[in-house]
Order: structure tokens, then sequence, then C-alpha cells
């Protein structure tokens, strides 16, 4: 990659791609360099492919081509628990019955 600080990057996405059909491309040749403590805000309309990318970072989508590396570390292979990446769905799930607290701790409790 050539981008500019792309060597100091902290997240970098190198040539990624997604298809989830094999054909139409939702990700197509996305490279994004973000520096260590740098705030990115991603901006596109509906199915431009935004969580996509933050799946792929997490974990819990695979890139059909290119690599993303963390902290210099390639990490397509990586399983999800192991990246020490969190991650905030955009349809929450809390118990209406429990504190924010209370909903915080119950996955760590079980």
């Amino acid at each position: 990659m050539t981008d500019q600080g792309a060597g100091d990057a902290f997240v970098l996405f190198d040539r990624v791609q997604k298809s989830y059909d094999g054909e139409t491309l939702v990700v197509k040749d996305l490279n994004l360099s973000i520096a260590r403590g740098e705030f990115l805000t991603m901006l596109g309309p509906s199915g431009s492919g935004k969580t996509t990318c933050l799946m792929m970072l997490a974990g819990f989508e695979t890139a059909t081509h290119g690599e993303i590396r963390l902290a210099g570390r390639p990490i397509n292979n990586i399983p999800p628990h192991k990246r020490g990446i969190g991650m905030v769905f955009q349809n929450y799930a809390l118990f209406p019955h429990m504190t924010i607290a209370e909903n915080l701790a119950f996955p760590l409790e079980v």
C-alpha cells in the first residue's frame, strides 16, 4: 500500500474486497490506514459497506480478498475472540429489567 502513513498504521485495510454471492462486491478495493489514537468516522448511505468493513475488522465477516492488519500483524485468520476488538452492534438487545451495569456484567457472569 502506498498511502502516506501506512507504515505507521494501527489498523490497515490493504486492497480489501467483500462479496457475499461471489459476483457482486459490497466492498471494492478498500485501502485505509488508521493511526493509533486516530478518530475516524465512516459516513455513507445504507448499503455502502460501512458495517461490513467493521464486521471484517472485528472478525465476524471474512474478507473475500486483501489483507487486514492490526498493529502490523495480519488478522484475517484470527478468530474474533482473539483480536482484542470490541464492537457495539447497531441493533442492541438490552434487558429492560436490568440496569446498565447489570446489562454489561451479564455476559461476563455467564
